[in-house]
């Protein structure tokens, strides 16, 4: 959870694209790989907050997760959520 945190605040911070490269190590990249599988049901590319809301977590973070606003999270975006922690 510390990580999460720490992500999004660097995304305040500094915007997407630094918080990607922070985020770019091969777990984060898998478990977002293995979120997006899990969440995305219609398999447009993205999740939708109805497609979110199986999960507690990120229902919870989605105001902090969705970096850009545009009302869905792309693999970069859940690439700041922290399984481990969990």
């Amino acid at each position: 959870m510390k990580n999460v945190k720490l992500m999004l605040i660097l995304a305040a911070m500094f915007g997407a694209s630094s918080v990607a490269i922070a985020a770019e190590n091969g777990t984060a990249s898998a478990d977002a790989g293995a979120l997006m599988t899990a969440l995305d049901a219609n398999q447009d590319g993205v999740v939708s907050k109805d497609e979110a809301a199986v999960s507690e977590e990120i229902t919870a973070q989605w105001d902090l997760l969705d970096l850009d606003k545009d009302g869905s999270l792309s693999a970069q975006e859940l690439s700041l959520v922290d399984l481990s922690a969990s």
